[in-house]
C-alpha cells in the first residue's frame, strides 16, 4: 500500500508544476457552468419549474455536476495505457513489482485530490458571478451518501477506462472507441441534462446502469432532489457494477498480456 501512496503523492505534487493544465481545467468548468446558466435562463423565462427543478435548483445541479466531472481524470488512464501499449512501453509496467491498474488509479487519484479545491473555488465564483442561490441539502445522511457514491464512481470509472486502455492489446487503435463512449457516458451520467427530464420508462431502465449513479445520483442527493432510499438503491447498483468491472478488468489483463510483444507498432 505504501508504494501506491507514494504514486498518489507524486501525482499530487506534479500538478503544482503543470499550472497551465490546472488553469485550463478551471476554465473548462467555468465555461460548462456558464453554458448551463445561459440555456436554462432562457428555458425558465416563462415557467417556474421544470421536472421539479426551479431555476436555482437546476443551476445548483449544474454547478455540482460540473465540479464532480472536473475532478474525474479516469479518461486519461485509457489514453495513457493505450499509448504505452502501442508504443511498446507498457512492458515496463509488466515487470515492475506494482500492479498497473493500481498505479494508474493512484495517479488519477492524485490529480483528483489536487483539482478538487480549485473546482470548488470555480463553483463558488460561478455562483457569485451568476447570482445563483445554491440549493444544497443540509441532511448529513444525504451528504455522506453522495460523497461515498462519488468516490465509488471514480473507482468504477478508473476500472472502466483501464479496461478500454488494455483493449489495445487486441485493437490497433482505441481512439474512436474512447471518443464514442465518452460522449455516450457524458449523457448517461447526467452531466449534459438531468436524467429526471427523461421519460419515466427510460429512467427506470437507466437506474440499473452504473454511469447513472456516478454523477446524477450524487448531484440529486446533494441538491435535495432525491430520497435516501433512492440513493441507497443507486449505491447498491454501482457497488455491484464496480465489483463486476474489477473482475472483468483483471481477467482481461491476465489473458491479453500474454499476447503482448512489447515492441510497439
Amino acid at each position: 500500500m505504501r508504494k501506491y501512496i507514494e504514486v498518489f503523492r507524486l501525482s499530487f505534487k506534479m500538478q503544482i508544476i503543470w499550472r497551465f493544465d490546472v488553469m485550463m481545467t478551471m476554465l473548462a468548468t467555468f465555461c460548462r457552468i456558464m453554458a448551463g446558466f445561459i440555456v436554462w435562463n432562457v428555458i425558465f423565462e416563462n415557467r417556474q419549474t421544470v421536472a421539479g427543478f426551479t431555476l436555482h435548483s437546476m443551476l445548483s445541479y449544474y454547478i455540482v455536476t460540473s465540479i464532480l466531472r472536473s475532478i474525474d481524470f479516469s479518461p486519461q488512464i485509457s489514453a495513457e495505457v493505450s499509448s504505452l501499449i502501442r508504443d511498446g512501453k507498457f512492458s515496463g509496467h509488466m515487470v515492475t513489482p506494482i500492479d498497473p491498474f493500481m498505479f494508474f488509479t493512484s495517479m488519477a487519484a492524485g490529480e483528483t485530490a489536487f483539482h478538487l479545491g480549485f473546482s470548488l473555488i470555480v463553483g463558488a465564483v460561478c455562483a457569485g458571478t451568476f447570482r445563483v442561490n445554491i440549493v444544497l441539502t443540509g441532511d448529513i445522511a444525504h451528504i455522506l451518501l453522495a460523497i461515498v457514491m462519488t468516490s465509488l464512481g471514480l473507482m468504477f470509472n478508473a476500472c472502466f477506462q483501464y479496461f478500454i486502455g488494455i483493449l489495445s492489446f487486441k485493437i490497433v487503435d482505441t481512439i474512436f472507441l474512447r471518443y464514442t463512449l465518452g460522449n455516450i457516458i457524458a449523457f448517461l451520467t447526467g452531466s449534459m441534462v438531468p436524467l429526471s427530464l427523461l421519460p419515466k420508462t427510460a429512467l427506470s431502465v437507466l437506474e440499473f446502469v452504473p454511469f447513472t449513479h456516478i454523477l446524477f445520483t450524487p448531484a440529486m442527493l446533494l441538491t435535495g432532489q432525491m430520497s435516501i432510499k433512492e440513493g441507497l438503491s443507486g449505491f447498491a447498483v454501482l457497488s455491484v457494477w464496480t465489483i463486476i468491472m474489477l473482475a472483468v478488468t483483471q481477467y482481461a489483463y491476465r489473458h491479453l498480456r500474454v499476447k503482448y510483444d512489447g515492441v510497439g507498432i
